[in-house]
């Protein structure tokens, strides 16, 4: 397999199509321990190259200041492409691997480490790209915001475990990120292989500070309490839907769009 790899591209990428995800199978298999066997069989999409690579081909192309293999999974390419997080990271000239198998996560978390590079969940990790000055500065912004924050997380209630700001938004106003380390599309994998058994979803709600949108929302929160309600619940319905989570309740969103146009 190894030689059709590196000899006969063409051909092996027909073989991984319909046989790729028993090879994925293998690296999962006793708790990781045969990894290495299978590893470096293995292709991911890439969304900088628009292909599928291999984990050496990824780590080959990596920009000099790189120190992470990025990953972000999901069920379609051009969703996962506008990620705020997928954004930010291609601004930066970084490649990020779109896994859409539904084991890949899986695959991902047991390989860990390919030689010294990490493998980085976008959505769930830190992308190691702040500085130590841009994250006091951050700090410094929450404490200044801290009103902001446990006003949204009191509209919110218990939609939300917890409302923070972030600096890998890009030019995105808002996110939600799983808690409890189990990433939104491991907790769907949990749910359809065990349906009556509950999976909690423990989400965060991140904000952009430099977004327009958050500035609006906190400045209404002097004049106009009702309107930065609606501000906090329109955000929240925005990071669901970029997150590819279910609104839930689609109706009452719908209205609520409808009366901050007017």
């Amino acid at each position: 397999l190894k030689n059709m790899l590196d000899n006969d591209r063409e051909t092996y990428e027909k073989f991984f199509a319909p046989f790729g995800r028993q090879l994925k199978l293998g690296v999962v298999t006793d708790y990781g321990a045969h990894k290495e066997a299978t590893q470096d069989l293995l292709l991911f999409y890439s969304h900088r190259q628009g292909k599928l690579i291999t984990l050496q081909e990824y780590v080959d192309a990596m920009a000099d200041a790189q120190e992470k293999i990025y990953y972000i999974c999901g069920e379609q390419t051009d969703r996962l492409s506008k990620m705020p997080q997928v954004k930010l990271l291609e601004d930066r000239g970084y490649d990020v691997l779109m896994l859409t198998d539904e084991v890949d996560e899986f695959v991902a978390q047991t390989i860990a480490n390919y030689g010294d590079k990490a493998l980085c969940n976008v959505v769930t990790e830190d992308l190691g790209l702040q500085t130590e000055e841009e994250k006091k500065e951050l700090e410094q912004k929450a404490e200044a915001m801290k009103g902001l924050l446990t006003f949204v997380q009191e509209t919110l209630g218990e939609d939300v475990q917890e409302v923070k700001l972030s600096g890998a938004l890009g030019d995105a106003p808002v996110a939600v990120t799983p808690g409890m380390g189990m990433s939104f599309e491991m907790e769907k994998y949990m749910r359809r292989a065990n349906p009556n058994v509950p999976f909690p979803s423990h989400r965060i709600l991140e904000l952009n500070p430099e977004h327009p949108a958050v500035q609006a929302m906190e400045k209404a929160m002097v004049g106009d309490t009702q309107k930065a309600k609606d501000y906090a619940k329109l955000l929240h319905g925005q990071a669901l839907l970029l997150a590819d989570l279910p609104l839930p309740d689609p109706m009452g969103y719908a209205a609520l769009v409808c009366k901050l146009m007017k």
